[in-house]
């Protein structure tokens, strides 16, 4: 071992040493026992991914418990050793990516033809290259399975790596505050290898989220759980809300803090009541304090509600034309059309390579077509909504109102879950039933990351007036 990879060896260890003691003063929360339950269920996730990834297709040198590639867990100070035949597979796997992207792009331009068909020629031409470059890719990476050692590698010391995962786990959520959700997110980012300034939430990560949160819920003690920030609200906050929320959300949103406080008084008094600041929360990120926002796909008003939701919550002056449903059927041809597009051009042959690529193309500029075509409907939609002023969801007492009893509905159907309360107004609370938790969506986690970033940023700043007293 060279002197620099000892030297960072020994910084590592130390530092996650650590970070595992402070963690550990801090909250002591969050316990041996937390951290063995949490590995137990990231080790079988891993196993079972790892399976997956071999059977079909995805693995990319992912080894161990952990599932880190050998840069990763060099990074971690453990010695693998470098393959030649993983460098190339790896290479090959990029290569063959970036042929598919310019399959994809052949078919999506709308660059004249000199020659006709030139485009989808050109798109089978470039799918079968992708193809060759995965095949030797897979092939090089098969061999260097075949030579893993487990005395030369020590992802595959499950002694070490189980260390590892814990000490790794400490860190993330010390990171966090022992937000579950957040330091499994920072876990996940850490073993891929990507920037700690990255997202914690990501649609990447989400499943990895969702199994490790819902297992560790399941199975960890009531005491266990109260050692962690679940997403939930505290109980002073949802009963008796301090009165000066209304001062330090800031301005516009402080004009509509009666309102919302008014809702929160109306609303009957369930154990999963709304705080106003996490309302505000959510409606700064959907319409930034807008009264007249309008969304690219029609949402509309402070609280961004579609005019589906906006009827079946019983609001009355819903502008709703017939050009709108056109709008919404033609964004669904237009991503159903896509993805069969992107289906022909990734499992088209030599044999099929023609008559492939051409429908590949075909659909893919029918897609377009529907694009433009509910891009022009949206945006009519949106100006002929903003001109009328007389939809209810533009009256921000009346969006206030539904947009409240609607969120406070989803706070009910999760048990108080904050996040997948914030999924299911988002995406509807049928895909959090589909997906076990935060669907892999990046409106989705975009959206719950932000209004839980503006939620923590509002407790800080009461936090702070009320230390100022």
């Amino acid at each position: 071992m060279s002197f620099q990879r000892k030297t960072l060896k020994i910084l590592l260890y130390f530092s996650l040493t650590i970070s595992l003691f402070i963690g550990q003063i801090l909250f002591p929360p969050v316990a041996l026992a937390d951290l063995s339950l949490l590995r137990k269920g990231i080790v079988t996730y891993n196993s079972d991914k790892h399976k997956k990834s071999l059977a079909d297709g995805s693995y990319r040198g992912e080894e161990g418990i952990l599932r880190i590639r050998p840069e990763v867990a060099r990074s971690f100070g453990l010695e693998v050793p470098v393959d030649p035949d993983y460098l190339k597979a790896t290479e090959f796997f990029k290569e063959a990516e970036a042929y598919r992207q310019r399959a994809i792009e052949a078919i999506t331009t709308r660059e004249r033809e000199k020659v006709q068909g030139e485009h989808a020629r050109k798109a089978g031409d470039l799918a079968l290259l992708s193809k060759k470059a995965f095949r030797l890719a897979h092939g090089y990476m098969k061999t260097y399975r075949t030579r893993l050692d487990p005395e030369l590698d020590e992802r595959l010391d499950k002694g070490k790596c189980s260390k590892l995962i814990d000490e790794l786990l400490a860190s993330s959520l010390e990171n966090t505050s022992s937000n579950l959700r957040d330091g499994l997110g920072l876990f996940y980012n850490r073993c891929q290898g990507l920037d700690g300034d990255a997202p914690r939430l990501t649609p990447e990560n989400i499943r990895f989220i969702n199994y490790i949160f819902s297992d560790f819920s399941k199975k960890a003690s009531a005491k266990a759980l109260k050692r962690f920030d679940l997403d939930r609200q505290r109980s002073t906050r949802r009963s008796n809300p301090d009165p000066a929320w209304k001062d330090i959300v800031g301005w516009p949103g402080s004009r509509y803090a009666p309102l919302v406080e008014s809702e929160y008084k109306k609303q009957k008094k369930t154990e999963y009541d709304v705080d106003p600041l996490l309302f505000m929360a959510l409606m700064r990120r959907e319409s930034n304090f807008s009264p007249k926002a309008v969304s690219w796909v029609g949402a509309a008003g402070l609280t961004q509600i579609m005019p589906k939701t906006a009827k079946d919550l019983g609001m009355k002056n819903i502008f709703d034309p017939p050009h709108f449903g056109q709008a919404v059927s033609l964004l669904a041809k237009e991503r159903k059309l896509r993805r069969k597009a992107i289906a022909l051009i990734s499992q088209l042959t030599e044999k099929t390579k023609v008559k492939s690529a051409r429908l590949a193309r075909k659909y893919m500029q029918q897609s377009l077509d529907c694009r433009k075509k509910r891009a022009r409907l949206f945006s009519r939609y949106k100006s002929e909504l903003i001109d009328r002023a007389k939809d209810d969801r533009l009256n921000p007492a009346k969006a206030i109102e539904h947009g409240y009893k609607y969120f406070s509905q989803m706070m009910r159907i999760q048990k108080g879950d904050i996040s997948l309360a914030l999924a299911s107004y988002n995406a509807g609370p049928h895909r959090v039933k589909q997906y076990k938790g935060l669907p892999p969506f990046a409106e989705t986690v975009s959206f719950r990351n932000s209004v839980l970033g503006f939620y923590r940023e509002y407790l800080r700043r009461l936090m702070e007036r009320e230390k100022g007293k």
